[in-house]
């Protein structure tokens, strides 16, 4: 079922964080049995801050009027852990109003309806997104992964076949099970599938959209084979798994025509997990994936936009295209204390596990191995409260921004004792050499005051 809001849009999501230069111990050798539910499940690498602009501009180059037009534009959201969104401004020509739609798989569109664009004339709509992106790595533990109940609703809707996603076709059945027949561990069923696509294709644009049993035989394809392959083959093999269709950037200021396609899989206990075959990304995203549509669409297909109308001039006089840009700015545009902090505690957490480095090559962590232990402890417990704190703020920002705090002051208690580590262990670097100065010195001492007893004693046995 449709619903229709209609609204002067403020929308917020919260959504989420890549490998620094000390890696986070396994969560499973630190902690008790009893605090297995509350594990690392990402490390956040990094944080961006940052404005994403979206212009749609239809174009009508005929002379005759196009009547009865109605665009459908996807909002970017996400509803994992990748980016945290306000869309603060929509626009659109002479100020056109438009209407909120949602379908049943949680995907919302804004919808201009009744467009008339005049001879020779334009219609264009901006949707502009202040952005709060995290950079992050999945630290898959298997032995924390749960088995899928098949009786859910998700496990049913995101493990059954859709049109350009055959994972009932035989051939993507056979292929799944020869992949993973050996496997038991499910991580490692979606390793192997991921690389088999990675490989499989070569990357080749392509004018429509062809779908997974297409990019198998072919084995060309672009983002949208790479994604559509990579979900079917998850599906036969029991795993749910889904496309997620938006915009990917390589950096801050850059320009776009195209969106791109990605995939989420499915763990018990760690939840959708992102993985792009085509930029090589597994277990990770890069902060600058913007999803739009995260399951299966039910008014529009995969895309950025569709824009279709009722009567006027044939389709090739009526051409539509896209730009969607980012740029870099100022922690300040959220006005939002949380975002700060959540800052702050990356920073300080990169900073943590570069003193942790440091301590490690002055060999620190092998002199005092239980006091290792406790800042590795300490650490992980830090980066386990951002995570919660990210993943709270959309339902409790009070909480998200006490756990947000709490993890600040962990990293910093980590900076703190792991220089105290490096202090101790230079003092008995320095120690060493001073003990063995001292201990040489009463030796030279004592040898000398032997040689003068025994000068004493033959004088006088000469004499």
């Amino acid at each position: 079922m449709i619903s229709k809001v209609n609204c002067a849009i403020l929308l917020l999501f919260l959504v989420s964080l890549p490998s620094t230069l000390y890696s986070t111990p396994q969560y499973s050798t630190l902690i008790t049995q009893a605090d297995r539910k509350n594990f690392l499940k990402y490390e956040v690498n990094d944080v961006y801050v940052e404005t994403v602009k979206h212009v749609i501009k239809i174009s009508n180059f005929y002379f005759t009027n196009v009547v009865g037009g109605k665009l459908f534009v996807p909002i970017i959201r996400n509803e994992t852990s990748s980016h945290y969104v306000i869309l603060y401004n929509v626009s659109s020509s002479n100020g056109a109003p438009f209407t909120i739609e949602k379908d049943d798989s949680g995907n919302i569109y804004a919808c201009w309806d009744n467009i008339d664009i005049r001879g020779q004339g334009t219609f264009q709509v901006e949707l502009d997104y202040h952005v709060f992106s995290f950079s992050l790595h999945y630290t898959v533990n298997s032995s924390l992964i749960t088995d899928y109940n098949s009786a859910s609703d998700l496990y049913r809707k995101y493990t059954q076949p859709e049109d350009l996603i055959e994972s009932d076709n035989p051939e993507i059945v056979s292929e799944a099970e020869s992949l993973t027949c050996n496997v038991s561990d499910f991580h490692e069923k979606v390793l192997k599938i991921y690389e088999f696509v990675k490989n499989h294709i070569h990357y080749v644009i392509q004018p429509e959209e062809r779908g997974a049993l297409w990019a198998l035989k072919s084995k060309t394809g672009d983002c949208s084979e790479y994604s559509y392959l990579f979900v079917a083959l998850c599906r036969a093999a029991g795993i749910p798994a889904r496309v997620q269709a938006g915009f990917a950037f390589h950096g801050f200021s850059e320009t776009l025509k195209d969106g791109h396609m990605w995939a989420e899989y499915y763990l018990g206990n760690y939840g959708w997990v992102p993985v792009d075959a085509t930029w090589g990304l597994f277990d990770a995203t890069d902060g600058h994936h913007f999803s739009s549509i995260q399951s299966v669409p039910e008014i529009i297909p995969y895309a950025n936009y569709v824009f279709n109308y009722t009567s006027g001039p044939e389709e090739e006089y009526v051409k539509d295209e896209q730009l969607v840009s980012t740029k870099p700015c100022s922690v300040s545009i959220f006005n939002d204390s949380f975002v700060e902090n959540v800052v702050k505690t990356v920073s300080k957490l990169r900073q943590a596990k570069f003193t942790i480095l440091i301590g490690k090559i002055f060999g620190a962590f092998t002199l005092f191995p239980s006091e290792a232990k406790e800042v590795k402890r300490t650490l992980l417990e830090s980066e386990v409260q951002l995570q919660n704190a990210i993943e709270s703020w959309e339902k409790s920002p009070k909480i998200a921004q006490s756990k947000a705090i709490n993890a600040f002051e962990k990293a910093e208690k980590v900076v703190h004792d792991a220089w105290l580590l490096i202090v101790k262990t230079l003092t008995v670097f320095i120690s060493i050499p001073v003990i063995i100065l001292l201990v040489a010195s009463i030796l030279l001492k004592r040898q000398h005051q032997t040689r003068q007893k025994e000068k004493v004693v033959t004088e006088v046995s000469f004499t």
